[in-house]
């Protein structure tokens, strides 16, 4: 059963232009991947490893997953007392992992996003943010174009890539190809253009 969505109309679409204007902007290329790392420092938004601000083995444990009590926790955008922007993360997850969850954060931070309050019973000292159930969904959705825009992903299904191929080049999941080629509607452009060759 398909989701409804609650993004006001032509998000998606502006979405996509921030997606390849911020490409622009580094110079980069429309199909070109965009780093989540090089975007935050072009943004100036430091990034840190959770584990920078962790003071025990149990607290490490728990972060990396490989304990009973993986906290399944991914990053957070928090202001210091400099009044800066920053965004910490958990440097364990896998390189494509860390570039959705570092895209993610900065989706809130390009959309203004509000923080609603801090959540206290995550199993981190650090805590995490909560953000309402629009604004979650307008970081999903940017978060996933800036890492692959509609764009990028037809370049790649004109050139006949699989998704694994795809994946690999814009450093992201196969999950995160799939999900992008249905938000995106790529998928049924590439179909009905086979179909009407």
């Amino acid at each position: 059963m398909a989701t409804i969505s609650i993004l006001k109309r032509g998000f998606k679409a502006q979405a996509e232009r921030l997606a390849v204007e911020y490409r622009g902007k580094l110079g980069l290329g429309p199909a070109e991947p965009l780093c989540a790392f090089k975007l935050a420092e072009y943004m100036g938004i430091e990034i840190f490893k959770a584990t920078d601000f962790l003071k025990s083995d149990d607290e490490v444990t728990r972060l990396s997953g490989t304990g009973e009590n993986d906290c399944g926790w991914s990053a957070l955008t928090m202001k210091v007392a400099s009044g800066n922007t920053i965004i910490i993360h958990n440097a364990f997850h896998t390189p494509a992992r860390q570039q959705s969850n570092i895209m993610h954060e900065l989706a809130h931070i390009i959309c203004e996003h509000s923080l609603k309050g801090l959540t206290h019973n995550v199993p981190l000292p650090i805590g995490m943010r909560e953000y309402d159930k629009l604004q979650e969904e307008e970081a999903i959705c940017l978060g996933a174009t800036l890492q692959i825009n509609k764009p990028a992903l037809m370049w790649a299904m004109n050139k006949n890539m699989s998704d694994a191929q795809i994946a690999t080049h814009f450093n992201a999941s196969e999950q995160m190809v799939a999900y992008r080629k249905r938000l995106s509607g790529a998928e049924k452009q590439a179909f009905y253009r086979r179909a009407y060759k």
